[in-house]
């Protein structure tokens, strides 16, 4: 069973570039919502290394490059401070 969460990841490497845009923009605001959501997100293994991923993807626009430097802020944010 997947929650939101696994499928936001999963959707970070979609073909379809809206959808990845999309994804990286519902996943920020997940993280941004509770040092507790952000923590869950940060617990998936694969979370960092799909977003650093998009950001460096040739096929990424300007504004999946923001969504995704923004949700990285999202996941450094927040007391207590995240455990890395």
């Amino acid at each position: 069973k997947m929650g939101a969460v696994d499928v936001f990841i999963a959707h970070l490497r979609n073909n379809d570039p809206t959808v990845r845009e999309q994804a990286v923009w519902a996943l920020g605001n997940v993280c941004g919502d509770s040092s507790t959501h952000r923590d869950m997100v940060l617990k998936r293994d694969d979370a960092l290394k799909a977003l650093v991923d998009l950001c460096n993807h040739n096929g990424s626009n300007i504004t999946t490059i923001r969504n995704c430097a923004w949700t990285l802020s999202n996941l450094c944010r927040g007391k207590p401070k995240p455990n890395f």
